[in-house]
């Protein structure tokens, strides 16, 4: 007999492999999306993180420095940490601002005083500093040469060069120079040891 299949035969065995293999392929393909899209995802969320982290330290910084009459920029005792103040005017006088990289920790710490501040030691900084963000580096040129984090420019200026690292993502660079707008004065408090 070798008519025609009737309607309730159902599938052949090839037919039923044929459809499986295909199945499988669809199951795939939508699998990897899906992997791609979560990949994706977690990308964007650590960029976006260590960009907010970065941006943070930037206008804390920048808040300092605009309002300041003089800026100085040393390096710790370590040779790479950097330290810098800023002598800032406010509606209630001047006070003495201070933002501190310290390089075994890759974090930036900031504190205010009504008088003179000292460079911390790198590694053990004190209860008065404020940590702003972790995960700093310096951020290096094509021969592997790091810039400073903090780099003087001028009198009144203050150069930021750094990367916010997330470990499992790409780094977010900063660059920006920032220029103390305030009235110059050698006013109280010498912020300058």
């Amino acid at each position: 007999m070798s008519g025609r299949r009737r309607s309730d035969e159902g599938f052949t065995l090839v037919e039923l492999l044929i459809s499986s293999a295909l199945v499988s392929v669809v199951v795939i393909v939508i699998g990897g999306v899906l992997v791609s899209s979560m990949r994706a995802d977690e990308t964007v969320r650590t960029v976006t993180a260590s960009t907010t982290d970065g941006q943070l330290v930037v206008n804390v910084i920048e808040g300092g420095v605009r309002n300041s009459t003089a800026v100085s920029v040393s390096t710790a005792a370590d040779g790479v940490s950097r330290f810098a103040v800023a002598r800032v005017t406010t509606p209630g006088g001047a006070e003495c601002v201070a933002w501190f990289y310290d390089a075994s920790l890759d974090t930036i710490y900031s504190r205010t005083s009504p008088s003179a501040i000292t460079t911390p030691s790198p590694g053990s900084v004190g209860t008065g500093w404020t940590p702003l963000s972790g995960g700093i580096v310096p951020d290096v040129d094509s021969a592997g040469a790091e810039y400073p984090v903090f780099a003087a420019e001028g009198a009144r200026g203050l150069a930021l060069r750094y990367a916010v690292e997330t470990g499992s993502g790409p780094s977010s660079l900063f660059i920006t120079t920032i220029t103390g707008r305030a009235p110059e004065t050698n006013v109280s408090p010498q912020c300058f040891p």
